[in-house]
């Protein structure tokens, strides 16, 4: 089963990016479908969906879907193919004895449980063969990663933070609480979740390398050697000092633990704790995710967050609309950059791509919204398009014009939304 030609090359160009450099050109990671799909077959192509979730045991289903969806998917640039075993964000409070629910497309993890039993409860989990949620895991990641082997990675599933696992069964409310009233609780509580996340984290790294040839996570990111995407949602709702007391810490030992580590910096309340992720030496780079209401990654209004990133040395991996990607890497530093979207289709992609992989770097989307914004149009019809086209010079088939027509009334729609 070959699914990506290029799969070398792209290997090594990974090789560089995680060590902040870049060889024959840019890194770029881009997917469309070779048949018109939905954004769920998308998801399928990425191994992202939630079958495992509904059904934990359903694996041989979940991977027949991935390898055929990923048949029909083109993997572009750096985008490697791999499947994620997705067990929702934060598995490991599953392990220490949560049961998983899973409603409104997401999993909830959450085991009401006093301050003064956490430590007991915690401190009670073995992780072995008698652990339903942690033999499921291993018995789950070996048949994946033995079936895939070179053909395709397999990625760890979601630990979680280890406040956000602690939070599952405390709550917001008695954690915050806790770390006030009895602070030693909640260290004792950090140091076990932490030690066996560790450990969880190990075994899967050995087992998925073995076979896999190579390493990856839910942020879909492929690594030759050992790598993670760090997080804490809980800061979140933490003061400066507090973050460096109870969080910050555990960061650091996870990243240190790894050979290169991604900090997963989750929406607007966690830039206060930029400068501290950035003072992180060991720390590789960051994924900013802007938060639902906000501008979307790869947007205008971001550019100053990511140059602060990459003066500090950092990498910044950014998903983002397509219609953002040449406006990234006309203004972003190349090295250490890592900018992910999605095609509609391979006409779109040539249109949109950066030169230095032969696309058209947006200009004549760029070029047309621009005309249509001049003479006032509401939109773009066929014998406007028509119209526009002549005045440059350009010709095209039908089918290209169809696509064409589309993507730019989308684009218009997308930047009068976001004026």
């Amino acid at each position: 089963m070959l699914l990506k030609e290029d799969i070398e090359e792209s290997k090594e160009r990974m090789d560089a990016w995680w060590d902040h450099e870049v060889i024959d050109r840019p890194v770029i990671s881009y997917y469309f479908s070779k048949k018109r799909s939905s954004i769920g077959g998308y998801l399928d192509a990425l191994g992202q969906d939630w079958r495992l979730a509904k059904n934990p045991e359903s694996i041989e289903e979940a991977l027949d879907k991935f390898e055929k969806t990923a048949e029909k998917t083109f993997y572009g640039g750096e985008a490697i193919p791999s499947y994620f075993p997705n067990y929702g964000p934060g598995v490991v409070a599953a392990i220490f004895g949560v049961e998983p629910e899973f409603k409104s497309e997401t999993v909830w993890f959450s085991r009401p449980t006093k301050p003064e039993e956490i430590i007991s409860l915690l401190e009670s989990v073995k992780l072995n063969q008698n652990n339903e949620w942690y033999s499921r895991i291993l018995r789950i990641t070996e048949y994946a990663v033995k079936r895939a082997k070179e053909n395709y990675q397999i990625s760890i599933t979601d630990l979680g933070g280890v406040l956000d696992i602690l939070s599952s069964f405390l709550g917001p409310t008695n954690l915050l609480l806790t770390m006030k009233r009895k602070p030693h609780i909640i260290d004792t509580c950090r140091e076990i979740i932490l030690e066996k996340l560790l450990k969880i984290y190990d075994k899967l790294y050995e087992m998925i390398k073995r076979d896999c040839k190579g390493f990856n996570a839910w942020l879909n990111i492929w690594c030759r050697k050992s790598w993670y995407p760090v997080q804490c949602d809980f800061i979140a709702m933490l003061n400066p000092k507090w973050f460096k007391r109870f969080a910050l810490p555990d960061i650091i030992t996870q990243i240190e633990h790894m050979d290169y580590g991604i900090y997963h910096m989750d929406g607007p309340y966690q830039i206060p704790f930029l400068d501290d992720f950035l003072s992180i030496s060991h720390l590789t780079g960051i994924q900013w995710v802007s938060g639902a209401g906000r501008q979307p990654q790869g947007s205008e209004e971001w550019i100053p967050l990511y140059k602060k990133i990459q003066k500090a040395g950092k990498n910044v991996v950014i998903d983002t609309l397509s219609e953002k990607v040449p406006h990234l890497y006309r203004n972003l530093e190349h090295k250490g950059l890592y900018v992910r979207t999605l095609y509609s289709s391979k006409i779109i992609a040539d249109f949109y791509l950066p030169p230095f992989v032969g696309g058209g770097d947006g200009k004549l989307i760029e070029e047309a919204i621009s005309w249509v914004k001049t003479n006032e149009y509401p939109n773009l019809n066929k014998e406007l398009l028509e119209e526009f086209l002549n005045t440059r010079h350009y010709e095209f088939d039908s089918g290209v014009k169809r696509q064409l027509l589309k993507q730019i009334n989308s684009s218009l729609k997308e930047k009068l939304y976001f004026t």
